[in-house]
């Protein structure tokens, strides 16, 4: 155990938030696209529209967070 620790000046996080913020947006848009026209399709379709529209929004999701949300949206889980 052990190493080194660094502190982060809280300014830091001020300056990424704009970059933070946007990320969320693309994200939070591409699953509202998908919801609106995939609600209660089949997991591997659902999953399939979920990568292109982050794709058409520049973005990289992990699997694991893509499989979660192309679930919900399949499982007509999360908002109407």
């Amino acid at each position: 155990m052990g190493g080194d620790v660094w502190m982060v000046d809280p300014a830091e996080y001020d300056k990424d938030m704009p970059r933070v913020q946007e990320h969320l947006e693309k994200f939070e848009r591409a699953v509202a696209n998908v919801r609106r026209t995939h609600t209660g399709h089949p997991l591997d379709e659902v999953r399939q529209a979920l990568l292109k529209a982050f794709e058409s929004e520049g973005l990289t999701v992990w699997s694991e967070v893509a499989d979660d949300a192309a679930r919900r949206i399949a499982e007509g889980i999360g908002e109407a």
